[in-house]
């Protein structure tokens, strides 16, 4: 069970990732955002760190879920 929560931590990671700039920067930093309680610095995020913060929270793993769902359409389940 642990592997597939971390697949979906990483499919979902990669899929931020692979968006194209300005959308990558911008769904990357309201990550970084949310995750710290908008006390980010402005620096992007490396793919570590946003796999860390999307395994430790699962409230911020749906969050972003939903919110890339939203904008992309539903293209696949993360």
């Amino acid at each position: 069970m642990r592997f597939i929560v971390e697949e979906r931590i990483n499919a979902l990671t990669e899929a931020l990732f692979s968006l194209d700039e300005p959308w990558r920067g911008r769904f990357l930093d309201l990550v970084a955002k949310q995750a710290t309680r908008w006390r980010w610095d402005g620096r992007q995020p490396g793919r570590e760190e946003i796999a860390a913060w999307l395994g430790a929270s699962p409230g911020l793993y749906q969050e972003v879920t939903l919110l890339l769902n939203a904008w992309q359409g539903p293209v696949r389940e993360y």
